[in-house]
């Protein structure tokens, strides 16, 4: 039997329990083990109500006090969208990644997809600092959470600095280690810029989501302790899967 068959048959009901409310926390269950991360949404009402063999008065019930508990969000014409619980990710001088999941007991891991050596991209070439005609080593990393895709980060770096750090990379030697090997023991933020936007296909097929669903996007420059610029990076996070945090304090 099913988990939804057993809700839905009288003697699987819980005793002194509602029909809604052991509903609502199916569903709560669900949302809390990321059942509908790739969507963003519960199924359509005449769906729901069809799983849980009750009429749509019910699951409404259900869904209502959801959105009481703050789980999902209900849009008139659109659907009900999933609240997950947001992970903070903290924007300051100091910004470091593996820290920010660290301090709030997940795991940080980093899948490299791919890492060349290329022509300075206009951007990239002024917020380094670069002359026209110099190269930088671009580097592409889909950033997880306990295994779970958080952000795409695309970092360049100048290639006459860091000549070597792509072998390096490819070996699996950290990035904190890698700067070290260069003679950068510490480094600083200096400016973070942050915009929305929807993600493209493929931007979407990694971050597991749908591609209607906006994403935050963080452009920074990091800089050594002299102030000179060592990486212009670009990173695009998953909207509802964590929330920046500005620490003015911190000269972010």
């Amino acid at each position: 039997m099913t988990l939804s068959q057993h809700i839905s048959s009288a003697a699987g009901r819980r005793s002194g329990v509602t029909v809604w409310r052991q509903i609502a926390d199916t569903l709560t269950s669900e949302i809390r083990d990321r059942a509908y991360v790739e969507t963003g949404k519960l199924p359509g009402e005449i769906d729901l109500a069809a799983r849980f063999a009750v009429n749509r008065h019910t699951l409404r019930q259900a869904v209502a006090a959801l959105q009481t508990e703050g789980l999902v969000r209900i849009e008139a014409g659109r659907g009900t969208f999933v609240q997950h619980e947001l992970l903070d990710y903290a924007i300051s001088n100091r910004t470091r990644y593996s820290e920010n999941l660290l301090r709030q007991g997940l795991l940080p891991s980093q899948q490299l997809l791919s890492a060349r050596e290329m022509l300075a991209p206009e951007r990239a070439a002024r917020e380094l600092k670069l002359a026209k005609g110099d190269s930088v080593l671009m580097v592409e990393l889909l950033d997880e959470a306990n295994e779970a895709p958080i952000g795409l980060a695309t970092a360049y770096y100048p290639a006459r600095r860091f000549a070597g750090m792509l072998e390096m990379l490819t070996q699996g030697t950290r990035s904190s280690d890698i700067l070290k090997h260069f003679g950068v023991q510490d480094y600083l933020r200096q400016k973070s810029r942050i915009t929305t936007q929807l993600p493209s296909e493929e931007t979407a097929r990694l971050l597991k989501q749908s591609s209607n669903r906006p994403v935050l996007c963080v452009e920074c420059v990091d800089v050594d302790m002299n102030g000179v610029p060592i990486k212009y990076g670009e990173t695009v996070f998953c909207g509802d899967r964590l929330q920046l945090v500005i620490n003015a304090g911190d000269g972010a």
